[in-house]
This record gives structure tokens, sequence and C-alpha cells, in this order.
């Protein structure tokens, strides 16, 4: 058994012999895992156990996943990992806003559910993508305060999640440099890129939006086709 820290994960998923079996595989890894079936259910264990990390189904009794956390924000604060079977889009990037951290496709591989974990541990609390030499470093009008964990335009603050900040982070940090997903996903997320997984757009989708950077060709992070992304300099 690979014991690690005893976080709490309070799983939300209505298929009884699924949750059971996630549940299983969770507690084999060291969790503290407790359990609800329900929307309904689920809003009262957030709001009593305030777990280390919700493992939340989209679609539950009596309201979704997405409508739960739109409840429990913004008391709760601890790591969102939304389960869905759902391959939309608009909807992975409506929860990213909302405060979803990422997504894992059902049926789930507890492999991938494992290294997801560890990964969203690591960016909440803190951990830095690469060296992190340089406290302040501006680009254009932007300026990020890793003492702070901020990024400001214009010396205004963006309100940023946990993982947006991380990809502005790691833009900052390779200003002119082509940046391919398999890179983004490696550093931001520890895990390998598939080739499938569009959580890392979803996230620069609205990295983009918060800096009111919302046509292209963009004037912060460049679309480079083919290859990936770049922070312009200029």
């Amino acid at each position: 058994m690979n014991v690690n820290t005893q976080q709490k994960i309070l799983l939300v998923e209505d298929d009884i012999s699924l949750s059971r079996m996630i549940a299983h595989a969770l507690r084999d890894q060291g969790y503290l895992v407790e359990t609800a079936s329900t929307g309904l259910q689920g809003l009262k264990a957030v709001r009593e156990q305030q777990p280390d990390i919700l493992l939340l189904d989209m679609m539950l009794p009596h309201f979704t996943g997405l409508e739960l956390l739109s409840k429990a924000l913004p008391e709760y604060q601890g790591i969102v990992l939304m389960m869905t079977a759902s391959s939309q889009e608009n909807l992975e990037e409506v929860a990213f806003e909302i405060g979803v951290h990422d997504f894992i496709q059902k049926p789930v591989r507890p492999h991938i559910l494992f290294a997801k974990l560890k990964a969203l541990t690591r960016l909440v609390q803190g951990a830095q993508p690469e060296s992190a030499n340089g406290k302040h470093l501006q680009v254009q009008n932007l300026l990020l305060d890793s003492d702070a964990r901020q990024l400001l335009m214009d010396d205004q603050p963006l309100s940023l999640t946990d993982a947006e900040y991380a990809i502005a982070e790691y833009f900052m940090r390779k200003p002119g440099q082509v940046l391919q997903r398999s890179d983004l996903v490696a550093a931001i997320r520890g895990i390998e890129y598939d080739g499938l997984d569009r959580a890392i757009d979803m996230r620069i989708s609205t990295l983009r939006k918060k800096m009111s950077d919302l046509s292209p060709p963009y004037k912060y992070i460049k679309t480079i086709r083919g290859q990936g992304y770049m922070l312009s300099q200029s």
C-alpha cells in the first residue's frame, strides 16, 4: 500500500458499485474516503467535513455536480476533481470557471486517477513547475509575483484559480518559447499527455478571458499552429 499524507476524500457518485470500486482503490493508496450518492448528500457532507479533495460525479440525483459545487463555494477551498462521461468542451470550460481543478473521464482508470490526485495536490500546495528563480517576472504589461502567487495586469491582480496561476507562471518563466501541450501537461499536471486530453486548452481559454484577450491572433498567449502555445514578449 502506498500510504500518502492521509488526505481526506469525499467521493460523490450515484453508481454504488462504481463508488465502492473507486473508494476501495483509493483506500489502498492510503486516502481516507467518505462517500455520498446524491447531490444533496454530497453538499451536506462537503459543508460538514470540508474534505481535502472532492471527487465529484457530473450527473447526480437532486442536482448536478456543478450545482453542488456552486452551492458549496466559496466556503469550500479544497481540490475538486470531476468525473464525467461527457466530451463537451463547453461543459468543461464552464466547470473550470466555477472552480473545478481537473476532469477524469469515465470509465475511471485507477492509475490515471492516482496520478491526477498527486499532481493536483502538488499544484494546490504551490509546487513550482520548474526552477523558481526570480520572484517577480515582467512580460509586456503582465507582472508575476510568486510570493503572493498573483498575476497582475497593469498593476491590477487577476482572479485566477490555482491551475490558471500555475499555467500563467509556467508561461511567464518561458516567454517567447513555443511550449507543446505535452510540455504543459507534464509540467502543470504531472502526467503524460495522451494526445486527447483538452483540459490544458480549456484552461488557456479561461486564462485568456481573464486577460481580456478574447480573439486571435491574441496579444499574450499565442496559438502556434501544429506546435502549441507561446507567451508573446511584445
